[in-house]
């Protein structure tokens, strides 16, 4: 079976298919070719499932070897860096980033956005673009491409549409048709369409969103909004706990260690504002003071997690563990188990809850303490002295200490433990030992 890799995100694409199931972009050799946009998120490595196991030849060793190598021969010019051209770079580095304009933060910010939609979806481009839609950052030349739909279609004009957030109509650069159906700008083309009419670019620089921008992702019981200061931040990963990416297990599947993702590396830090607000919203109605109070604003969370944001089966049958930030699952409305977890994980912070990731095979979830939760269902485990229930954010209206799952003994099959806050801890529940990192 062949794989088409996606130039943009590294995903390998199923053969034939037209666009990349990750982030969207057009996988046909003809068409845009993207590069890799340069933003703060970690690069994720291709992570084993726990029931996994490493291929034969992984190029990750070769990678390591290399460096290994490359450090031993050029010690002793990396010791003349340090101390001569690497303070040098950092002073220039901290310069630029205090001149850093409001109006160049934000319109980075955006674009990073905009350049992920298999992160953050579809809704931000409508809400700062309209029908116009970014098809490529070119980072390394700081241009960006545009394509735009007809007239007839968008229900207005071209010069309307794109003066949304073009500074200067006369820097803008247009495809031209090839005859063939195609639209052409220097090396890249587009097929054309009616929702994709023209082709254009522009240099960066030319580009401006408000800084006043307040996104806006509308669900039944609340509003998320998220102003550009606090979309930064968490672009910037200074909104969520952070850590180590890769755990790695006691055990191993053919000699080689089985390494999975640090869910809570992506958990947001406790009174983010913007998720603060949020959680506000959704249990404006709970009086914080009456009984039962804590279990119904628990509740409440876990109902909006299971119920309103979208299983997505793409992101749970990819090759690879695709982890997305809290304010990314809001964003684009969907997720599977691992990010359903650190939504709910990061709610939860909002509200000053204590909970657990629990790692079972191929599968994560979450745990509360009882407090006055009813424990019906058995699903529940113990840990520091204390009993702690699931809460199932993949079964839609899971009612915690009542309701059963589907392949429950599975679910059962609690491997491994972590509490997000304490970072980069995660003990297994049959030895009790932590897990080392790499």
């Amino acid at each position: 079976m062949t794989h088409i890799k996606c130039s943009q995100c590294g995903l390998n694409n199923w053969d034939g298919a037209e666009v990349c199931g990750r982030c969207g972009v057009s996988l046909d050799h003809k068409q845009l070719e993207p590069v890799t946009i340069q933003s703060p998120r970690p690069d994720f490595p291709v992570l084993l499932t726990l029931s996994g196991s490493a291929p034969a030849h992984s190029k990750t060793w070769t990678v390591i070897v290399a460096v290994i190598v490359t450090l031993a021969v050029g010690g002793g010019a990396w010791a003349v860096y340090r101390k001569v051209v690497q303070p040098s770079r950092a002073r220039e580095k901290r310069k630029q980033l205090v001149e850093r304009t409001v109006d160049e933060r934000t319109r980075d910010t955006l674009l990073s956005c905009l350049a992920q939609p298999g992160f953050v979806g579809t809704k931000v481009s409508q809400q700062v673009l309209g029908p116009v839609h970014l098809e490529l950052w070119q980072v390394s030349d700081q241009e960006v491409y545009f394509s735009v739909p007809a007239p007839e279609k968008a229900g207005e004009a071209f010069e309307s549409m794109v003066a949304r957030f073009i500074l200067d109509s006369k820097r803008i650069v247009m495809a031209d048709d090839d005859g063939e159906g195609r639209l052409r700008l220097g090396k890249y083309s587009l097929r054309r369409s009616a929702e994709k009419n023209l082709l254009f670019k522009t240099p960066v620089d030319n580009i401006k969103f408000d800084p006043a921008t307040v996104l806006k992702f509308p669900f039944k019981e609340a509003t998320y909004t998220l102003d550009m200061r606090e979309l930064e931040d968490f672009m910037r990963n200074k909104s969520i706990f952070g850590g180590h990416m890769n755990a790695r297990m006691e055990q191993t599947h053919e000699g080689r260690p089985v390494i999975f993702a640090n869910h809570g590396a992506f958990v947001a830090n406790p009174q983010e504002t913007s998720l603060r607000r949020f959680v506000d919203e959704l249990t404006r109605d709970i009086q914080p003071n009456a009984e039962g109070a804590r279990e119904a604003r628990v509740q409440r969370v876990l109902d909006f997690v299971s119920r309103e944001i979208k299983y997505d089966m793409r992101e749970a049958t990819y090759n690879f563990e695709l982890l997305k930030r809290p304010n990314e699952v809001l964003m684009s409305g969907e997720s599977d188990c691992s990010n359903k977890a650190i939504l709910l994980g990061s709610l939860l912070e909002q509200l000053g809850e204590d909970y657990l990731f629990v790692y079972t095979p191929d599968h994560i979830t979450v745990a509360v303490k009882q407090g006055n939760f009813p424990v019906r269902n058995d699903l529940f485990l113990a840990w520091q002295k204390e009993v702690w229930l699931i809460a199932e954010g993949t079964a839609p209206g899971f009612r915690i200490g009542l309701d059963r799952v589907q392949e429950e003994a599975k679910l059962k099959q609690f491997k491994h433990v972590q509490r997000p806050r304490d970072r980069d801890m995660i003990f297994d529940l049959n030895t009790g030992r932590q897990l080392s990192f790499q």
